[in-house]
């Protein structure tokens, strides 16, 4: 299939969703939750998003000025039948929804029956979602992050943050299980995982969302080391864009950053005794694991060829100092 004709199906997959949302949206305000119809226009929703969410780890809806995008392709031709229920959304400060792998369909009908009389007191949405967001944690509602043109009210800064903190722990969860019980090169299941989550930061970094995230990692005094590789990710792809670097390059440069401590991941042989011993290996393995990394990725199938030297070299300094050591 041709690069166009993906582009026109997944296209037109999105538009579809689209609609199938709003028709559940409508069924439900019509009828109870147990009606025929009910369960059929919301299950059909829910069958499109699953069927997405096994490939993909979440999808999101942007409403703006109007129109409405899926995954950030934009969809202005749902404008003029979906108008309504947008401006309906954006009043109440939904801009963006976020729907992640995991939910299941008492979660999205809970979901659905807490926002429809929302659609009518907008005011009070942000405050009622916020308090219910235990209830439904595979799905995130909110604003966009903040324009720093614009006045921003604590009360915006804080939707923006929470929405924020919860993509950040998504992606870091998904490192943890990465790196978990690594002792040999990565599987093509895993590089999948790691290509997919640089892309979804990629994403991110194109629709200048990156300066939020890195703000918030950088106030905690003890940070995530998975969370740590995100921001990595997300600055190195943020100063290739700013560089102008093609894109293609700049998610393999992501994809590079979000993988560069993998050396220090990789489980040792033996157990170590809680000895002094302990530290002095634990050192040598610090200063090792730049050259570890290198090794595992170079082994790894489908690892583009610049991910391993960016794991090798990530210590190095300009004028050559810095490690693994290097003759000058």
């Amino acid at each position: 299939m041709k690069k166009s004709e993906r582009k026109e199906r997944l296209r037109r997959f999105y538009r579809n969703l689209c609609l199938s949302f709003v028709r559940g949206l409508r069924t439900l305000s019509l009828y109870p939750p147990e009606h025929p119809e009910t369960e059929k226009n919301v299950g059909d929703f829910f069958q499109r998003l699953d069927k997405y969410l096994l490939q993909r780890s979440s999808l999101s809806f942007i409403f703006m000025r109007g129109e409405v995008a899926v995954e950030n392709i934009r969809l202005p031709e749902l404008s003029t039948g979906l108008g309504q229920v947008i401006k309906r959304l954006q009043a109440m400060d939904l801009q963006r929804l976020i729907f992640r792998r995991g939910l299941t369909k008492p979660e999205l009908l809970l979901f659905l029956q807490l926002l429809l009389p929302l659609l009518k007191k907008s005011q009070e949405a942000e405050l009622v979602l916020a308090k219910n967001q235990e209830r439904f944690p595979h799905i995130l509602a909110g604003r966009l992050p903040f324009d720093e043109t614009l006045q921003t009210s604590h009360e915006d800064l804080s939707s923006t943050l929470r929405i924020a903190r919860e993509t950040v722990l998504s992606f870091s969860s998904q490192l943890k299980d990465l790196f978990a019980d690594l002792h040999e090169p990565l599987s093509e299941a895993k590089v999948a995982t790691a290509k997919e989550t640089a892309e979804n930061i990629y994403n991110m970094v194109m629709a200048g969302e990156f300066l939020l995230k890195m703000v918030i990692s950088r106030r905690s005094h003890d940070p995530d080391p998975h969370t740590h590789a995100i921001n990595v990710s997300t600055l190195s792809m943020a100063l290739a864009q700013e560089l102008g670097v093609e894109n293609a390059l700049i998610k393999e440069i992501g994809l590079g950053a979000l993988l560069h401590d993998i050396g220090l991941y990789l489980s040792p042989s033996t157990s170590l005794s809680e000895t002094v011993v302990v530290t002095l290996d634990e050192k040598k393995r610090r200063w090792e694991h730049p050259i570890r990394g290198a090794e595992i990725l170079l082994a790894s199938p489908g690892v583009p060829d610049l991910v391993p030297i960016v794991a090798f070299e990530h210590h190095l300094h300009y004028d050559g100092g810095g490690y693994p050591r290097q003759e000058r």
